[in-house]
């Protein structure tokens, strides 16, 4: 019981914590908690209860925040400078996306620890169901949660995070996608496909995801089929 209570109070301060991160990072870029909202696909109200550590936040949508605030995800864990916010992205999808992607891994993770769904749900003291949802990305998973399962099943949170949204140009990717929309053999609609930026998300997506093992690609595509039907 002390142990549980102490992992509770833990998990307050964390998000109390994480809370004022936002805050700041928002504030800061010059967005309102309505204009956040609107790119998560939530309420102010939510955002707001965000930003004062009465709601869990997951890690979509820490990415989509630090692309929103224009500030590296690390921020969240440790300060960072702050620049111009960028707004040109699709956020919902991309957590949706990130959401099925992160549950995939998750997943893995568990597969490859010799762990079941039940053992997950007993650690979080939730159902079974909720673990089923997590997996299959129906559900998001609060960040306090995931960095617990992390630790459970012998992985580093950036297990999760190195599958993560990456910014507009960042490592040099615009450059390498004009050159690579240059090349003479791939269709004009492919070369129009490459080079508009509001597909970069996807295509920065899709270079992740390429290198992902075969046997976590089945699982997501069983997971995305799942969501779907």
């Amino acid at each position: 019981m002390p142990d549980s209570l102490a992992a509770s109070k833990q998990a307050e301060i964390r998000k109390k914590i994480f809370g004022v991160k936002i805050r700041h990072a928002r504030t800061r870029a010059g967005l309102s908690q309505k204009d956040v909202g609107q790119a998560l696909g939530v309420s102010p109200d939510l955002i707001s209860d965000m930003e004062f550590g009465r709601r869990d936040v997951s890690l979509p949508q820490i990415e989509v925040m630090a692309l929103l605030f224009n500030v590296p995800v690390i921020y969240f864990w440790s300060e960072e400078g702050i620049e111009e916010p960028d707004l040109s992205f699709k956020a919902q999808e991309a957590l949706a996306l990130r959401q099925r992607i992160i549950g995939v891994l998750l997943r893995q993770a568990r597969a490859e620890a010799g762990r079941s769904q039940e053992d997950l749900a007993k650690l979080l003291n939730v159902p079974t169901s909720r673990i089923s949802a997590y997996e299959f990305g129906k559900t998001d998973i609060p960040l306090h949660e995931l960095e617990v399962l992390s630790e459970y099943l012998n992985v580093s949170l950036t297990y999760f995070m190195d599958q993560g949204i990456k910014p507009h140009g960042a490592n040099g990717q615009v450059t390498s996608l004009e050159e690579i929309a240059n090349y003479s053999q791939l269709p004009p609609e492919v070369r129009d496909f490459l080079v508009n930026p509001a597909n970069l998300l996807y295509i920065n997506i899709a270079m992740k995801l390429s290198k992902v093992s075969a046997g976590t690609l089945r699982g997501l595509a069983e997971g995305l089929l799942e969501v779907t039907y």
